[in-house]
């Protein structure tokens, strides 16, 4: 009988080895394309998943003629350029499409702040601008506090993200000052409850002058 259990458990043993190992397998095999697919799908999307009201999009389209780090999200689909496909750092990948998600969640959690259904144009800071900062502070937001291991990767690497950021234009504020806000998010989430923080922030941001 003793001998029978051992057999039994080392065949256990050997099968759980073999399919971990035909699991790292099929991940290596994915391409480049599928990898960041499954990125999007079993990290990314997931992160809003308090969002149960509203239409986070599954279809992913990949534009092969761009190979700057972008992409773009639509309420249906989630568009991203060649260049995001092949960058090798997770974190970045990560941030980029949870910002671009960030984008459809914006109105719905300035909802649950009644902070109203538009972002207001301020004298200084008109709306599309403010659209981006909060879109990164949702986005550093729910990977800092969801995603810990890649959050500490943007944490302590916002100068490789900053040197992607494009430069100041009508509707995107400047890399610098976008980076600014979200080490200040970082850095008051350390001294305070990351969802006050994360509040705090936001309304801030959408009250812009």
């Amino acid at each position: 009988m003793k001998k029978i259990i051992i057999l039994i458990t080392a065949f256990l043993v050997v099968s759980c080895n073999t399919s971990e190992t035909k699991s790292e397998e099929v991940v290596e095999n994915l391409t480049k394309e599928e990898k960041l697919k499954e990125l999007y799908l079993k990290t990314v999307k997931p992160l809003f998943k308090e969002f149960a009201d509203v239409d986070i999009p599954d279809e992913f389209r990949i534009d092969k003629h761009d190979t700057s780090v972008n992409a773009g999200a639509a309420m249906s689909y989630i568009e991203v350029s060649q260049g995001l496909v092949d960058y090798d750092k997770d974190y970045i990948k990560v941030f980029v499409l949870a910002h671009e998600l960030g984008h459809i969640v914006t109105l719905k959690q300035a909802e649950q702040f009644n902070l109203g259904t538009e972002i207001p144009n301020g004298t200084k800071t008109n709306a599309y601008k403010k659209a981006e900062y909060l879109a990164d502070i949702i986005a550093v937001h729910l990977i800092t506090t969801q995603e810990v291991e890649l959050g500490n990767d943007l944490k302590t690497n916002f100068e490789v993200l900053q040197n992607l950021l494009g430069p100041e234009i009508f509707t995107h504020p400047g890399a610098v000052d976008r980076v600014a806000l979200m080490k200040e998010y970082v850095e008051k989430s350390t001294k305070e409850n990351a969802k006050t923080a994360f509040q705090e922030m936001f309304i801030r941001i959408w009250k812009m002058e």
